[in-house]
């Protein structure tokens, strides 16, 4: 005989429920994200931030000019007799360079001389005649007309032959010759050139002063008392010629510009350089320094280790095993550094390398760097 047990379906319901709470249960343990673990701690490069000597100066791109510079002209016609030096060789004041055939402007000399003579000749006689009263004081004066005359012919004769030796007006380079010995010159109104001399001891970087930078350049000239475009008083500059190395060439800035132009803005400034050993030759770019002030110490850091966000310029620092966020304000230096004006002290652990896997409040490593630069200029 069969029974069926009677169960309320409150029971049931309850007992349902029961399994399904214990089914979820195991779900939800097997399927449970495990803690994060903490993050590694990141291997960084710290320097301390120390104070530098730093000189103030403004860079500017210009080019080498010599300090004297002139054509070499054939002022009279006649074939070019002799060149008397070498292409590109430094030559002294007053070194004969070119020679042209002079027979014709020494036999100018010769006939005013002849008809200089006769006009004194008749001068003396018509003055004697006039002593003894026999000519008019017309005579004399006709006379006498055409002594000065004569005086002034044979004076214009001698200077065309003088022309045609042509020599050196100051110590330089002279340049390839643009004629050769025969070649009739001096026809062309303008004559004829010859050849160039350039003067490179000293030399000249002439550049252009920025309109941001006017204002600081005038305020180091009128800080040392001058006025005018000549520059009485020494303000030190250098020049490095472009993709170049070595020592920059020492000198000072001898001129300034008294007018901006008005569509740039810039102010026309010039260095002097000494140049004994003829490394600045016209037509080189040369980058041109212009020291402002005395030297003076400023904290200088490394620009790679500045970074940017929408908050400004910031750096981040060691602060024991602590990676810290600082906000900075800095300014160019020259070469790979900028000199920090707020948000750094002298003696932090800045990190230099290693930045971009830092964040604020992480655990870092340190390790020293390079040593600061002691002296720079900006």
């Amino acid at each position: 005989m069969i029974r069926h047990a009677f169960i309320p379906p409150g029971v049931c319901i309850a007992t349902a429920f029961a399994c399904v709470l214990v089914l979820l249960s195991g779900c939800g343990k097997r399927n449970a994200t495990p803690t994060a673990s903490t993050p590694p701690v990141v291997s960084v490069t710290v320097q301390a931030v120390a104070p530098s000597r730093i000189q103030d100066v403004i860079e500017l791109d210009g080019s080498v000019a010599p300090s004297q510079r002139a054509d070499l002209m054939a002022r009279v016609a006649g074939a070019l007799k002799e060149i008397h030096y070498r292409d590109g060789e430094f030559v002294r004041r007053g070194r004969l360079l070119f020679s042209i055939e002079p027979d014709t402007y020494e036999q100018q000399v010769k006939l005013n001389e002849a008809r200089l003579a006769q006009t004194r000749s008749d001068f003396d006689r018509q003055t004697q005649l006039l002593q003894e009263r026999a000519t008019a004081q017309s005579s004399v004066d006709a006379a006498l007309a055409n002594l000065q005359q004569a005086e002034a012919n044979l004076a214009l004769a001698k200077i065309s032959l003088s022309y045609t030796q042509i020599r050196a007006p100051f110590d330089g380079v002279v340049g390839r010759h643009q004629v050769d010995v025969g070649a009739y010159v001096g026809a062309s109104p303008g004559g004829t050139l010859l050849a160039t001399i350039q003067k490179l001891s000293p030399a000249y970087v002439n550049a252009a002063v920025g309109e941001r930078d006017v204002l600081r350049l005038r305020e180091r000239v009128a800080a040392r008392g001058r006025g005018g475009q000549a520059v009485a008083e020494r303000v030190p500059v250098q020049a490095t010629l472009q993709g170049e190395d070595q020592t920059p060439e020492h000198g000072e800035l001898d001129f300034i510009d008294r007018q901006v132009l008005p569509g740039t803005g810039t102010l026309a400034v010039r260095g002097r350089f000494s140049n004994l050993d003829g490394r600045l030759l016209p037509g080189y770019y040369a980058r041109l320094s212009i020291d402002l002030g005395q030297p003076r110490e400023a904290l200088l850091i490394p620009r790679a280790a500045i970074l940017s966000d929408q908050q400004g310029n910031f750096v981040y620092v060691a602060e024991g095993d602590v990676a810290r966020r600082r906000g900075v304000q800095t300014q160019a230096a020259r070469g790979e550094f900028n000199e920090i004006l707020s948000g750094l002290k002298a003696g932090e652990l800045l990190i230099v390398s290693g930045t971009t896997k830092v964040a604020d409040g992480r655990k870092v490593q340190t390790q020293p760097a390079a040593a600061a630069p002691t002296s720079v200029a900006r």
